[in-house]
């Protein structure tokens, strides 16, 4: 009798010992779920957090685009109230501005008379300009580079064919007069245009010359080649200026000498002096 009721305090123990045993193997997971339960829930909270920010940006978005527009709005009603209120203005007084719209009407001929009048003075200097241009192509050949600079016509001559020694000798050689001749043929074509000789040079020592520097060498060098045009060739001389323009003429770094032939601009100028009067 002890035995079996040994056996079966055993068998309880054992039995209670059991269902700890799985109700704490039940309890320890209910616990993982539920902290993965929580963990879900904190993902959908800033989940829905992030979108209740981004929904609240795009809210004020939509409020300052609303706010431009009821501004634009406003502006535009406050434009057509001022338009129709002008509106208003100017059919009350076109019956008494019948005189003055042909005043106006009379003051925009004039004016049209005018750009018409500067238009064809305009053309007129083209004209001569292409045909000079067109002149010195044509008889310089592949003596000179001719083209056009701010409206006026250029040669352009090497300093180094006009004088060799660049550096020291202010004299027009013998072998650059023929090519002068060309350029005198053509100047006298148009005796009333204007000529500009300017010159360049970067010399750089003056010991063996009574110089003192580039200025004195380039206005020699471009005095040179206008007394060759005025005295050899009998270009007015009151159409020539000479000027030198020292190291500091360069478009490159060879020095030159540019004949530039102006067009007609004074009497262009006084076309215009006189129509605004």
């Amino acid at each position: 009798m002890k035995k079996n009721q040994l056996r079966m305090k055993r068998n309880t123990c054992v039995g209670l010992l059991a269902m700890l045993f799985l109700s704490g193997i039940g309890w320890a997971q209910n616990k993982k779920e539920l902290i993965l339960k929580v963990d879900e829930l904190q993902m959908e909270v800033q989940e829905t957090q992030a979108a209740l920010s981004a929904s609240k940006q795009e809210a004020a978005r939509y409020k300052a685009e609303m706010d431009a527009v009821n501004y634009q709005l406003e502006e535009l009603k406050t434009t057509n109230a001022s338009l129709l209120q002008n509106l208003t203005n100017f059919t009350e007084l076109s019956s008494k501005k019948t005189d003055n719209i042909s005043k106006s009407l009379e003051t925009l001929r004039t004016k049209e008379n005018q750009l018409k009048t500067i238009n064809d003075a305009l053309t007129r200097m083209d004209s001569v300009t292409l045909a000079l241009l067109t002149s010195f192509k044509n008889g310089m050949g592949n003596d000179a580079k001719t083209g056009l600079n701010n409206g006026a016509v250029t040669v352009v001559l090497d300093n180094s064919f006009l004088f060799n020694e660049v550096d020291k000798n202010y004299t027009v050689v013998e072998n650059a007069i023929p090519v002068l001749e060309k350029i005198a043929k053509v100047l006298k074509e148009q005796p009333t245009l204007k000529i500009l000789v300017e010159t360049n040079s970067n010399a750089l020592e003056f010991k063996a010359l009574k110089l003192t520097d580039n200025w004195d060498l380039s206005a020699l060098q471009a005095a040179a080649v206008v007394r060759v045009l005025t005295e050899t060739f009998a270009i007015a001389p009151e159409r020539m200026q000479a000027i030198g323009k020292s190291e500091y003429g360069f478009d490159g770094i060879e020095t030159n000498t540019k004949i530039r032939i102006q067009p007609p601009y004074e009497g262009f100028y006084k076309t215009l002096k006189e129509m605004m009067k």
